[in-house]
């Protein structure tokens, strides 16, 4: 595995993550000028939902597939089928759970939202088991032009259906119409054509592993859905769609970080466990040169946030500001755990990152009770609260047991925090000052750049072993080398 190669996935990673968030933000600038925020409140209801049983219906077998030594075409056929099984009791299921939903909020759309938003759980369990064929193959290039003809396809369908007068049923299309293609494109793309098979026995090989996955996921998953449930218990449905409005702006950026690492990493932490190498070390070093290079992005989106939001939703979601800086810092405080995870995974030790995503969702669901009654903003503070615990309890706790030291990689840390958080004080600062006299858009052209140009001495200030290693890291990308490889 060349590091031009590697390059070259992370540059389609990257290309994927900014395509996926242009596509997102200007669909949901649409939307939110004819929607209001009960409408966004109520269909992240039914989504986190949604993606709860998204969990059940393919992804525990994608991981069991990439980390298996072996694959056969019948254990391809037998995870076929038993997700498209499931799929079908999930959305019978949502007929009920959208009864209840509609009577506990007093709508009258949600018992017909859930189980149409729950037809997408069809498309899930083929797209799962496509995409861990792609990921042994390393086909991460298809994965990236799947994901990004999904998300076309699918803000065309919200678009056509908002001009039409559809309403709410816009916004559950994006998704659906996402699912489906993204699979068929996936499907289409590494000439794959599976037939769904019942074979218990090619099942009973993967089910220990995919068990416990499916534990973790479930609960890293469930956690959208108690944070959704309890904003919008605690908070009503309308704070529910501020913090929807946040999260359409920080997730695509924070969702595709985190899959293009795992997706990246997996491959390489699980050749390093059969060699009976460091995984710990190699995972220590991937974590804090990711961190070191990430954080510019995701503490430079929490800093502007109060110029992106009324970009992408108009006035009215002032509301919605905070909270998305909280997550975009959140994002940023759990990107270490989740190279570690992944280290955890391919070791085989799926039970210590179901440990993570529990602490994570505990820490949630306490600030979430302890912010009753203050300002909206403390919910994204909840959030990222529980960022920090997954963190911590994945590097102090878990990560020892595959050879990780847990001293060095928080020392390097928190030199890359800090030099985030100055940059994104700064920046936050002189955003402000610029918007007030030259509107919002100007000031996003002259706070990013200087946010990146401020960054980097901060780097090499407070965090100077993690920016020698990122600079190690990337200059085979751009030296002489490098460039007489390319002729």
């Amino acid at each position: 595995m060349t590091i031009r190669r590697i390059g070259g996935w992370v540059g389609a990673g990257l290309a994927d993550a900014a395509g996926r968030l242009v596509i997102l933000s200007a669909t949901t600038a649409f939307l939110a000028r004819t929607l209001t925020p009960g409408d966004f409140g109520a269909t992240a209801l039914t989504l986190s939902i949604v993606t709860v049983f998204s969990m059940a219906v393919g992804t525990p077998y994608e991981e069991a597939l990439t980390q298996a030594k072996v694959v056969r075409r019948g254990d391809l056929g037998a995870v076929l089928a038993i997700s498209l099984a499931a799929a079908l009791l999930f959305i019978g299921l949502c007929v009920p759970v959208g009864m209840l939903l509609d009577h506990a909020y007093d709508r009258t759309d949600l018992a017909a939202l859930l189980p149409v938003t729950g037809l997408l759980l069809l498309g899930q369990g083929p797209m799962t088991m496509a995409t861990a064929v792609a990921r042994r193959r390393k086909a991460f290039y298809v994965i990236n032009a799947s994901s990004l003809l999904g998300h076309l396809a699918g803000a065309a369908a919200a678009l056509g259906l908002g001009l039409a007068g559809a309403g709410i049923w816009a916004l559950v299309a994006l998704r659906v119409v996402l699912v489906f293609v993204s699979a068929a494109s996936l499907l289409w793309m590494l000439r794959l054509t599976v037939r769904p098979r019942w074979s218990w026995p090619h099942l009973q090989r993967l089910n220990r592993f995919a068990g416990l996955v499916l534990a973790s996921r479930v609960v890293e998953n469930g956690t959208y859905v108690v944070y959704n449930t309890l904003v919008g218990s605690l908070f009503g449905l309308t704070v529910l769609g501020y913090l929807n409005i946040a999260m359409r702006l920080i997730e695509p950026v924070r969702g595709a970080i985190v899959a293009v690492t795992h997706n990246l990493c997996f491959p390489h932490f699980r050749a390093t466990t059969v060699a009976r190498g460091n995984v710990g070390q190699a995972a220590a070093e991937v974590a804090g040169e990711t961190s070191a290079l990430v954080a510019p992005t995701l503490m430079g989106i929490a800093a502007v946030s109060p110029l992106l939001v009324p970009l992408m939703a108009g006035p009215g979601w002032a509301t919605a500001e905070p909270i998305a800086a909280a997550l975009a810092a959140g994002g940023l405080l759990a990107l270490p755990s989740q190279v570690v995870l992944t280290a955890l995974s391919a070791s085989g030790r799926p039970q210590n990152v179901l440990l993570a995503y529990a602490v994570a969702l505990g820490v949630l669901v306490l600030g979430l009770l302890a912010s009753t009654g203050l300002h909206p903003a403390s919910i994204g503070l909840a959030r990222l609260g529980g960022d920090l615990a997954q963190t911590l309890t994945t590097v102090l706790v878990s990560g020892p047991l595959i050879g990780l030291a847990p001293r060095p990689l928080l020392r390097r840390l928190a030199g890359v925090w800090l030099a985030a958080a100055l940059m994104a004080v700064t920046v936050g600062w002189l955003g402000i000052r610029l918007s007030a006299g030259y509107g919002p858009l100007v000031a996003l052209l002259v706070a990013v750049p200087t946010g990146v140009m401020l960054y980097v001495p901060l780097l090499f200030l407070f965090g100077r072993a993690s920016a020698l290693s990122l600079v190690e890291r990337i200059r085979p990308l751009i030296g002489r080398h490098a460039l007489a490889e390319a002729r």
